[in-house]
């Protein structure tokens, strides 16, 4: 029989951008279930879910392959509800599809939350040089400094959408602010970010650069046996 893996997006699914990735890693023998705390709702009342001054903005993409700005405080509970509803169906592990820093949810099986991955990784890695991050967009900025700082490191973030990698002078952008401020390894830091990015990070500086949906995907296959 297969493995099922829920994997929950706080935008819509499906995660036609990041999933397949994931799969190769994951292989045949899975069946993937995905949800969406965004799943079913209209336009406005999507809007209404924008953040406001002082809230911690997300960035995640609709089905229709558009991206949206929320505030986390509004999709905690969606994101439980997704949650909830691949434990009722099944599922052997659940993937949050977000590198955001969440408050605990309830789990009666494994939940993978990206951020820890990312955090447990980097905290058994020495590198010369100082943390790259790439965040979302230049309003992240802030909240992503924040964020890393309070997790003991000394970030030197760079604001690169994952829905621009196609843009050359974007990545172009990107990679010569990290390398001007000494990134000695460097965390993509949003689960939209590809292999293609990396890649050419990784050509440009020299340096490791990790993609969280992969490293996340390679966790998922140990915990599931794969």
């Amino acid at each position: 029989m297969s493995v099922r893996i829920g994997m929950i997006t706080v935008g819509q699914s499906p995660r036609v951008d990041v999933v397949p990735d994931m799969r190769e890693i994951l292989g045949p023998a899975v069946a993937i279930v995905e949800r969406g705390a965004l799943d079913g709702l209209d336009g406005a009342t999507i809007a209404s879910l924008a953040p406001r001054p002082g809230q911690e903005m997300l960035v995640t993409r609709l089905a229709g392959g558009g991206s949206v700005f929320v505030a986390k405080d509004h999709v905690v509970a969606r994101v439980q509800a997704c949650v909830d509803a691949l434990e009722g169906a099944g599922v052997e592990v659940n993937v949050l599809l977000c590198t955001g820093a969440f408050p605990p949810f309830r789990a009666s099986r494994p939940l993978v939350e990206p951020q820890q991955v990312l955090l447990g990784v980097l905290r058994g890695l020495v590198c010369p040089g100082r943390l790259g991050v790439l965040t979302p967009s230049v309003p992240h900025v802030p909240q992503t400094e924040a964020r890393w700082r309070a997790d003991g490191f000394d970030p030197l973030v760079i604001p690169l959408s994952p829905y621009e990698e196609s843009d050359p002078a974007a990545v172009s952008r990107a990679a010569d602010a990290l390398h001007a401020g000494g990134a000695g390894v460097v965390v993509m830091d949003c689960i939209g970010f590809r292999r293609k990015t990396r890649a050419e990070l990784q050509h440009r500086l020299g340096v490791p650069v990790l993609v969280a949906n992969l490293l996340v995907a390679r966790v998922v296959a140990e915990i599931a046996g794969l």
